[in-house]
């Protein structure tokens, strides 16, 4: 299970309240046996977020977001597990192994890190304990950076001397991770004489450091015109330019903090004193790159704490051209984003100190969608809204191709609404044109407003495993009944199977178990079992059957198809629904379907064949098929109920 004993994951899981947790971020209220609330992974005006504290688990009915307490954390805070279950740890007083158990590998990261710890001591302490650092307490002084906020980001000075930081590694054994994570370099061998010498001498040094607040990397900047002004750490096995944002630690808090008021946010911009200027002018959601070009990834970081993303541009024309590479980059991320431009001749950093915060608020006040920028720059380029009725149309194909990338219905509906306005072209019109774009890049598929279900709609052989998992794992005196049946060789995934005989070979009800099954699974896995544990009433929107059956009359195989079916096991005591069942039903409903699954999937075929195919002979006859198939299902199922 990870990086920890069984022992200690289970004694973190049970000492952190779940509730108290997922509470620290969002405005829960309690309905029932759990808690609900909006959603912090996703932009909703109804809550669809449930908690369940029995039996520790998280649910999102809109997203599908779900899992452990772990789990939450990992989302909310971006951490690996190991880091969970340490952050964990810290906070309800549980003692974990100083060293990893999982190897040398764990070991070599663990120096990495503490070589990136003492460097980052050295500097801080060069920069506000020696004459070294006086011309850089200058320089930060000049730059309006205060020393609250200076040692806030843990700024500090490299000497100019070529092996200082080198020795004090040396002194801690931290040589060679040192060299690693690219704090030191070597000229040929050491030990037959080669040197050992710093790779950041005269800079004033950015600590550049990951959710948890840990360095894992640094950027120095020159005090004389040497050239580069800026340096950064080389890759390294803790940090990844494409992958990291400077000052989030520093950021999540604020973020955090106001998601449960609706106010998250976080502000994009491109530099190290932007960042740390704004924070000290009250923007404490601040965050930039780390020398490279905006990433897609750095945005997907970036959403697990906020959806709403204000990017600023320069506001001179390559500022604008900007802008609209970055619509592209924020929609492969999932995000619509918002852009302000900064006047001509100034940054954030020197706008926010000459002009007030103020004025910087104005502007963020101001922001526009990203997708409403490209279509003015659009209609800029042609000479504006009066334009022929063809350069417009041209402008609005260009337009779709952005909009087509737009992952929800709602979203993708209210932009082109947004566009045809601008481009006073038909609103049907540039829909349609988007909607194909859109079934062109994902197989025909329209869009939906939700994500996409993590277990296939149609696919009622996948949901019958998970659920058979699920309610082994919520009533174990049906465990024995499960096993007794043997349907380990009739699941379709080898590790689903093996997962529900460890269950099933549980005498009780093990504590941890859920969480440590949730572990073993997929993300879309885990939200599907995730939904069933939170027992909630709340159900995943209808969709629309694939085929009419309105003339079938086989409640049990027609409930098996309909969302939410399995996760509904409240008996009714009319027995006038049979949509509703006892948890006992429902498992042997699950046990019908994988004992039938080769007609089950067959009738998937011939289900899609009878939808598809013109109404003539051939249609008619796949129906015919599909008829026979259900009711042989049905009496199938009905045989199995009376044995």
């Amino acid at each position: 299970m990870g990086r920890f004993g069984d022992d200690k994951i289970e004694e973190v899981r049970s000492r952190a309240d779940i509730v108290e947790i997922v509470g620290a971020h969002v405005r829960l209220r309690r309905a029932g046996r759990n808690f609900v609330g909006l959603c912090p992974f996703h932009n909703e005006k109804t809550p669809s977020f449930s908690v369940n504290a029995e039996r520790g688990f998280f649910h999102c009915f809109g997203c599908g977001a779900g899992g452990s307490v772990f789990n939450f954390i990992m989302r909310v805070e971006g951490l690996t597990f190991p880091e969970a279950v340490r952050s964990l740890a810290r906070k309800y007083g549980v003692t974990l192994p100083e060293h990893d158990v999982s190897g040398p590998a764990a070991g070599e990261r663990e120096a990495m890190l503490k070589a990136n710890e003492v460097a980052a001591e050295f500097f801080a302490h060069v920069l506000w304990n020696t004459t070294d650092g006086a011309l850089a307490r200058d320089y930060l002084k000049s730059r309006g950076i205060s020393v609250e906020t200076a040692r806030a980001f843990m700024i500090g000075f490299a000497p100019s001397r070529p092996a200082s930081l080198a020795k004090a590694l040396e002194k801690r054994g931290l040589r060679e991770a040192g060299v690693k994570v690219g704090l030191v370099k070597k000229d040929g061998a050491v030990a037959t004489g080669g040197e050992v010498y710093d790779m950041f001498r005269g800079r004033v040094m950015f600590p550049i450091r990951d959710a948890q607040g840990r360095a894992i990397a640094f950027g120095g900047r020159v005090l004389d015109a040497r050239l580069p002004k800026y340096i950064n750490s080389p890759e390294s096995p803790l940090y990844s330019k494409a992958r990291t944002l400077y000052g989030l630690f520093e950021a999540r808090q604020a973020i955090s903090s106001n998601v449960a008021a609706g106010k998250d946010r976080a502000i994009l911009v491109e530099g190290y004193f932007d960042v740390i200027a704004l924070w000290q002018a009250g923007f404490k959601e601040a965050v930039a790159g780390c020398g490279t070009a905006l990433t897609v990834e750095q945005l997907r970081v970036l959403s697990r704490y906020t959806k709403n993303v204000i990017a600023c541009f320069d506001g001179d024309a390559a500022g604008r051209k900007a802008s609209m590479r970055a619509l592209q980059i924020f929609l492969q991320a999932g995000l619509l984003g918002r852009g302000i431009f900064i006047p001509s001749g100034f940054d954030p950093d020197t706008f926010v100190r000459e002009r007030g915060a103020a004025a910087f608020a104005e502007l963020t006040d101001k922001s526009e969608l990203l997708v409403e920028l490209y279509v003015k720059e659009e209609l800029a380029e042609l000479g504006g809204p009066t334009a022929k009725i063809e350069a417009r149309m041209n402008a609005a194909e260009r337009v779709a191709e952005k909009l087509r990338m737009i992952h929800t219905a709602f979203e993708f509906h209210e932009m082109v609404r947004r566009a045809a306005l601008l481009l006073q072209v038909p609103e049907d019109v540039l829909r349609a044109e988007g909607k194909k774009q859109i079934s062109s890049q994902r197989g025909g598929r329209e869009i939906t407003e939700h994500l996409s279900p993590p277990i296939p709609i149609g696919d009622v052989i996948a949901k019958a495993e998970l659920t058979l998992l699920a309610r082994a794992l919520m009533h174990p005196d049906l465990r024995g009944e499960i096993f007794a049946a043997q349907p380990f060789d009739r699941y379709r995934e080898t590790s689903l199977s093996n997962l529900l005989q460890a269950v099933c070979e549980e005498p009780d009800d093990s504590p941890g178990l859920a969480e440590w099954v949730s572990e073993q699974l997929t993300e879309e896995q885990r939200s599907y079992l995730s939904g069933i544990l939170v027992d909630s009433d709340v159900n995943s929107q209808e969709k629309t059957e694939l085929f009419e059956e309105s003339f079938f009359n086989q409640p049990d195989w027609k409930a098996l198809n309909r969302p939410g079916y399995f996760k509904r096991a409240e008996s009714n005591s009319s027995g006038s629904s049979e949509e509703f069942k006892s948890p006992r039903r429902i498992v042997h409903d699950c046990l019908a379907v994988l004992f039938n699954s080769g007609t089950t999937e067959q009738l998937e075929v011939l289900k899609k064949g009878a939808k598809d195919t013109a109404i003539s002979e051939e249609a008619t006859e796949k129906s015919q098929k599909f008829i026979l198939l259900r009711r042989a299902q049905t009496k199938t199922a009905n045989d199995r109920d009376m044995n």
